[in-house]
This record gives structure tokens, C-alpha cells and sequence, in this order.
């Protein structure tokens, strides 16, 4: 089949890893595919070019995520135009406004279409006004859609209960990776040596607390901070060490500047490639998100045989709670440092790093096959 995906900015976040791993597996398949991608599309136009396969890779003008109508109808020209010139068998669109626009000019140029939603933005903590306006763009958008696929059970009950997309029309394809990856995780100690390197400080003797997220207002990176002063408390040896950038960051820098035992252990190292190497050096890995999809983080951290502390939202807590994942409920910094504090005081021996099924890139790709059949006979 020729496959065009679409998604709306080319950093390197969840949605575009799921896109870059599912068009190179299904390259190695034999299928055509390409990456329609707005805004600079810079970090993902340099991996799907320097990794194998290489993925073709085409930029959309004016594509980006606010919503503005004009903008948005140019958008839908845009694609228009490229779905004409490529003839796709499948259109599959991703993230909130590429799935709108794309689905739109996916259908109106003949196209069958796929959308796929890594967490419904009508789900984060946003204004009633602005909840309603996402509602409603994907009611619409869905409309122009044969199939839409949610990352997470809990994703697809929440589209049917709210009647935002019909449920001959839904299906849940959970995340994947490679367990090829296990081969790449750094050792124990060099992972350490790692993680000293990007604090700027010895960190290799102390108990450390990593998050791998980029400060957004969905991670609730401030929390975490927040949380920390309690986990430092009880454990002075403890370091947490935050993963990523944002526009939360000065606020999080604030946090730490106010608050004197933070202040050392703490660290702010920014966004670093291929993060999930450091994994094994871990103590603990923490997400302290109010809204998620199904985070990759948590499933190489399973690989990985890292213990996590997670908030329950979203697909979370499909990913299976047992020893090494344990859940608590969101926006309690206390809930949070508790957890910290006892998975840090209670060291459990190395899960076997071994994935289920459907949490796999195989998995993930045998599923998303099935859908596109799906919807070539219907």
C-alpha cells in the first residue's frame, strides 16, 4: 500500500516517534510510505533521514498547532493538493490539528482515511471554552474518517461516552517499541557516569529519581519539583533529575531558586538524545502527568527493568500496575513523594525486560495493518 502520514510539528515527541517507528516497519513490510509534517520539521526530517530505513519526508506550509481558520483552510489545500499528486491508498493522520485538517482533505480528494489520537486534547485541563472547541473539531473531523485508533482503552470509552466518534468507527492499537532497544540501554554505571556528566556533578553514589519529559503544563513537571523537597527530606540522598525542555521551565526554575533544599539536588539538564539509554541507572523513574496517551518512557523503562512511579490518567494504568509500576492519583505532591520514597527504600530485584505482545513495535504495526485492510474493503 502507499501510505501518507500527517502530523502537525516534526519535534521529536511521542506522537512523532509512533509515526517514524510505524513508517519504517512498514517500509520494511513493503508498503510506500510518506511523512507529511508542518512547522520546521527539522528534528524529524533529520531522523528519518539518518536512520535506516530512511523515510521520505515532505513539509506543509502554515501547518501548526493553534487554530486559525484562514491558515487551517490553506493547510487544507496543501494537502489537497499532495494527496492528488501522491494518490495514497491511506491517508492516516495524527495529533489533534493534523487530524482535522488532513482528514478533511484526505476525504475531499478521494483518499481513505485513518486518524490516530495520542490522547484527546479535550482531555487536558484546559478552559470549558477551549475543551468545547476541541470537542467539536474532532465530532466534525470524524466525520471525514474511516477509522479513527486510540492509544489507550480509556481514550476510546471516553470518545464513545461523549459521543464524539461512533463505536463501529473506534479501536485501540496500544503503543510499541522494539525490544531491539534493550541492546542499547547504557550499563548501570555508565548510565551514571552519563547522568554525573549532564548535572554537571557527581551523582554516582546517590538514589536517583529521573523524569523524561518535556515541561508542558500535561507533565506537571512543577509538581514533581515541588514533590522533591518531601522525597529530600526523608531520603538526603536522594537527586531527582529532570529530562527535557519547555515552556514550564522558568517556572520550574523558579521553583528550585525558592526553594533552598532544591537547589543542589535538583537538576535541569534539558532535552538529550536517545534519553532512554540512562534508564538502568535509574533508581526510579517518575511521570507526574495530569493527561497521557501511552507513554513510551514507561514501556522502555519496562524494558529497561526500571522501577516507575506514574499518576493514573489516561492509558497509564493499562500499561499493567505490579511491583515495578506503581500508580497514584494526580496532583497529590504527597501521594507522589510517598511512592518516590518507597520504591527508593524498597529496591525490588531487575524485572526481566520483557514486553507483552501488544506493546511491541510488531505488535503495534500487525494492528495498524489490520485497520488499513479494514478499511481498503470497506
Amino acid at each position: 500500500m502507499k501510505i501518507l502520514m500527517v502530523i502537525t510539528e516534526g519535534d521529536l515527541g511521542g506522537a512523532q516517534r509512533h509515526v517514524l517507528d510505524a513508517s519504517r516497519e512498514l517500509i520494511r513490510r513493503g508498503h510506500v510510505v510518506t511523512i507529511a509534517v508542518g512547522g520546521t520539521a527539522t528534528e524529524m526530517e533529520k531522523a528519518a533521514a539518518t536512520e535506516s530505513p530512511v523515510v521520505s519526508v515532505r513539509r506543509v506550509p502554515y501547518l501548526a498547532r493553534p487554530i486559525r481558520l484562514m491558515q487551517d483552510v490553506r493547510v487544507i489545500i496543501a494537502l489537497f493538493k499532495l494527496v492528488k499528486e501522491l494518490k495514497p491508498d491511506i491517508v492516516h493522520c495524527h495529533s489533534s490539528k493534523a487530524g482535522a485538517v488532513g482528514s478533511v482533505a484526505g476525504k475531499l480528494a478521494g483518499a481513505r482515511v485513518v486518524y490516530t489520537a495520542h490522547g484527546f486534547v479535550f482531555r487536558e485541563e484546559l478552559s470549558p471554552k477551549i475543551k468545547f472547541l476541541y470537542r467539536w473539531v474532532e465530532i466534525i473531523a470524524s466525520w471525514f474518517r474511516d477509522k479513527v485508533i486510540t492509544v489507550s482503552r480509556s481514550d476510546a470509552e471516553e470518545a464513545i461516552r461523549r459521543h464524539i466518534v461512533p463505536a463501529r468507527k473506534i479501536v485501540t492499537i496500544q503503543n510499541g517499541i522494539d525490544e531491539m532497544l534493550a541492546a542499547t540501554f547504557y550499563s548501570r554505571a555508565n548510565a551514571r557516569a552519563t547522568l554525573s556528566e549532564w548535572c554537571g556533578n557527581d551523582v554516582s553514589a546517590n538514589k536517583l529519581v529521573v523524569a523524561i519529559a518535556n515541561m508542558y503544563p500535561a507533565k506537571n513537571v512543577p509538581l514533581l519539583i515541588r514533590a522533591f523537597e518531601f522525597v529530600y527530606r526523608r531520603l538526603p540522598d536522594a537527586r531527582l533529575i529532570v529530562i527535557g525542555d519547555g515552556k514550564e521551565r522558568p517556572q520550574c526554575e523558579k521553583i528550585i531558586a525558592d526553594t533552598p533544599a532544591l537547589q543542589k539536588t535538583v537538576f535541569l539538564v534539558g532535552k538529550r538524545t536517545d534519553a532512554y539509554r540512562i534508564l538502568r541507572g535509574a533508581d526510579v523513574l517518575c511521570l507526574s502527568s495530569t493527561k497521557e496517551g501511552l507513554p513510551y518512557v514507561i514501556l522502555e523503562a519496562k524494558l529497561a527493568g526500571t522501577p516507575v512511579v506514574a499518576t493514573r490518567v489516561g492509558g497509564v494504568p493499562e500499561m499493567g500496575e505490579a511491583p515495578q509500576l506503581t500508580l497514584v492519583v494526580p496532583h497529590s505532591a504527597e501521594m507522589l513523594s510517598e511512592a518516590i520514597v518507597e520504591t527508593c527504600r524498597n529496591p525490588r530485584p531487575p524485572a526481566e525486560g520483557r514486553l507483552e505482545h501488544q506493546f511491541t513495535l510488531v505488535g503495534m504495526v500487525d494492528a495498524i495493518e489490520d485497520v488499513y485492510e479494514q478499511v481498503m474493503k470497506s
